[in-house]
């Protein structure tokens, strides 16, 4: 093949080379050059023409030619490709259904680049069955082994990932479950925070497993944002989307199981903040990313700020009719909540009320707590007689 360069290209014996070295297969210099002048390999001869451009169109793949190494290469160059689809599915602005798509390709991604681990490490990555004393490999309708999924990936001992990028990847597979084959309205602000997490901590995983160099990283800049919003914009923006209220409570759920360290940790949930703030030095201006030290006043606020949203209180309307008698109003009943909830049409889940959660239950929100006592009061002593047993 490097004859077949020297003899059809144009090519330096320099740029011939770096077809066929990397960081882990190195070949000197002098051997191109040896091969060109017919010191090495004389009797070898060249690829033709159709040859070369086969081995030009596909040399991205190629970076050995068989065995295990080859096969681990196969796999981190999948789960890279896997991985930057989803990034770009997810960045496009003419795609709607991009939250579904990064969460479907991104399990692509991480699957592969499980395999290539364990494939690394010796490690056999597909199912099997022990029947009298005898390991029997299961196999697929079309006889191929029956390889590990990524749930399975995630619970073997040997798995290198941490407690947090476990928990995420956990939830991208509970939300897979919830999305597949079934409309769930807009998710995309609601998982954002953790699907920027399992990008991060992919790119992160991938250099500490394999080296650097197959970071993805550079492959992407800070995107640009199209739209500027004051404060009541933004909180329009992000907290009234669209998305069904059984695939919000299966969020909502899931993070309520989550230990408060590892939500805290931005592994599990990468969550921006914004904060509105006049430049006053000199080329402060041109800064799109702030970088604010951990352990300041500031962090500390921006920490409060995160943490705090992770848990709506809840009410049932029997828990709401116990605060509102606690409260004084001891002749208010659920017959009266219910009218209450009708009048404000409370269990539209665009009015932001409340949520119907994986029990099928209505829960309401603080801010029906606060308006139904606030209607109580309006209405004078008409709640406040004597105590109902």
């Amino acid at each position: 093949m490097i004859k077949a360069f020297c003899e059809q290209t144009d090519l330096n014996d320099q740029q011939i080379l770096s077809y066929f070295t990397r960081p882990r297969r190195t070949v000197n210099h002098r051997v191109i050059s040896g091969i060109r002048t017919g010191r090495y390999f004389p009797g070898v001869a060249a690829s033709t023409e159709e040859e070369l451009a086969q081995f030009k169109t596909r040399w991205p793949r190629l970076s050995v030619s068989k065995g295990k190494i080859r096969e681990i290469e196969e796999l981190i160059a999948k789960s890279r490709e896997a991985m930057i689809s989803a990034i770009q599915s997810y960045n496009n602005p003419r795609v709607s259904f991009r939250s579904e798509i990064f969460v479907v390709l991104s399990m692509i991604a991480w699957t592969y680049l499980l395999h290539a681990y364990y494939r690394k490490q010796n490690i056999s990555y597909y199912y099997y069955s022990i029947k009298d004393g005898v390991y029997v490999v299961e196999k697929t309708a079309a006889g191929q082994l029956k390889l590990w999924d990524l749930a399975k990936c995630l619970r073997e001992q040997q798995c290198p990932l941490d407690d947090a990028t476990k928990a995420n990847l956990d939830f991208i597979l509970n939300l897979r479950h919830e999305v597949e084959h079934r409309s769930t309205g807009n998710i995309d602000q609601k998982v954002a925070s953790k699907l920027q997490a399992t990008a991060l901590n992919f790119n992160t995983t991938l250099a500490k497993l394999f080296g650097s160099e197959y970071r993805i990283d550079t492959e992407f800049g800070v995107a640009i944002q199209m739209a500027s919003f004051a404060q009541d914009q933004a909180k329009a923006l992000y907290g009234n989307a669209d998305i069904l209220p059984t695939i919000e409570g299966v969020i909502d759920d899931y993070d309520r199981g989550v230990p408060d360290d590892i939500y805290r940790d931005v592994r599990y949930a990468f969550k921006i903040v914004f904060v509105e703030q006049a430049c006053n030095r000199e080329g402060q201006a041109d800064q799109v990313v702030t970088f604010v030290r951990a352990g300041t006043e500031t962090a500390d606020s921006i920490q409060r700020v995160l943490v705090r949203e992770k848990e709506k209180p809840k009410y049932k309307p029997s828990s709401i009719v116990k605060e509102m008698r606690r409260a004084g109003f001891h002749r208010f009943s659920l017959h009266h909540h219910t009218e209450l909830w009708k009048r404000y049409d409370a269990k539209n889940p665009k009015n932001g009320y409340g949520v119907l959660l994986s029990d099928s239950q209505w829960y309401f929100y603080e801010n029906w707590l606060e308006l139904v006592k606030h209607e109580l009061e309006a209405a004078g002593d008409q709640y406040r007689n004597a105590r109902i047993a």
